[in-house]
C-alpha cells in the first residue's frame, strides 16, 4: 500500500479510509452470530505481504485453509490453533476425569499408574501474548475470537493482555485484527475493550421491505471521527465488497 498504511483486504474500504489502515492499528471487528466476523478475519489475513498469523479458537486448520482457497484468497498463512490445543490439554482431561468419577475411580490414581504428566489448564491467554511477541515484524495478526479468552480467563487478565498486544502492534508498526461477538459482555467491559481499539468495524444486517441488507459499519477510527459511518456491502464469492459510489 503506502509507507504508512496497509490494506484491510477490501479495496473499496481501503479507498474510503484514505489509503488503508494506518500501520500500528489494532482493529476490533464485532457482530452478532452469523454476521460474518470470521469471514472478514480470513479476508484480512489473506491480504497484504506481511508475515501473517491466524490465531483461531473455534475452527480446524483445514476449514480455515479451505475457506480461503474457496474464495480465491491467499492461504499460506501460519495458523495457531488455540481451540484444538485447549481441547487436547484441558477439555479432554476434564472429560476423562468426569468419566473416571462416574466409574468410581480416582483420576490421580489412574494417572500414576500410567506414569503420565498433565499439561492441565495451560494459560492460553499468556501463550497468545507470548507468541505474538515472538513474531518477526511487521506482522498481520488475527485473533478469532476474543470471546474464548473472556469466557475462560479473568476480565482484568484479558484486558491486560490486550494492552500488551496493542502496544507491541503499535511499536512494531504492524496490524492486529480481533473479533468479538456483539451484545454479550457487560457494558463496562465492552467499553474498556472498545476504548483500546484503534478502529472498530461492525458487521450488521437489517430487513428493509422484506429484503435483508448488509452493512459494514465503521464505529471508530482513532483521530479520524469523520470516517465513522455505515456502508452497504455484499458477501460475494470473492469476499466482502462495499456498495459505494
Amino acid at each position: 500500500m503506502t509507507a504508512t498504511h496497509e490494506t484491510i483486504g477490501i479495496p473499496a474500504l481501503d479507498k474510503y479510509l484514505g489509503g488503508g489502515v494506518p500501520k500500528g492499528f489494532t482493529i476490533l471487528v464485532v457482530g452478532r452470530p452469523g454476521s460474518g466476523t470470521e469471514y472478514l478475519a480470513k479476508q484480512f489475513a489473506s491480504a497484504g505481504d506481511a508475515n501473517t498469523v491466524y490465531f483461531t479458537t473455534t475452527e480446524r486448520d483445514e476449514d480455515i485453509v479451505s475457506a480461503m482457497k474457496e474464495h480465491g484468497w491467499r492461504s499460506n498463512v501460519k495458523i495457531f490453533n488455540i481451540g484444538v490445543k485447549y481441547y487436547e490439554t484441558t477439555l479432554e482431561k476434564r472429560l476423562e476425569i468426569s468419566r473416571y468419577r462416574q466409574e468410581g475411580l480416582k483420576y490421580e490414581d489412574i494417572k500414576k499408574s500410567k506414569g503420565g504428566q498433565d499439561k492441565f489448564d495451560i494459560n492460553y491467554l499468556t501463550s497468545l501474548a507470548y507468541e505474538i511477541s515472538k513474531l518477526p515484524t511487521p506482522f498481520r495478526v488475527v485473533v478469532d475470537s476474543l470471546d474464548f479468552f473472556l469466557e475462560n480467563y479473568d476480565t482484568v487478565e484479558v484486558l491486560s493482555a490486550m494492552r500488551t498486544i496493542k502496544a507491541h502492534t503499535q511499536h512494531s508498526e504492524s496490524i492486529t485484527l480481533i473479533t468479538l461477538l456483539k451484545n454479550v459482555l457487560e457494558a463496562r467491559i465492552q467499553s474498556s475493550i472498545e476504548d483500546m481499539a484503534d478502529m472498530i468495524i461492525e458487521l450488521e444486517r437489517d430487513t428493509i421491505q422484506h429484503e435483508v441488507k448488509k452493512f459494514l459499519s465503521i464505529q471508530k477510527v482513532r483521530n479520524n471521527p469523520g470516517l465513522v459511518g455505515s456502508l452497504p456491502c455484499v458477501f460475494s464469492p470473492t469476499g466482502i465488497e462495499l456498495q459505494v459510489k
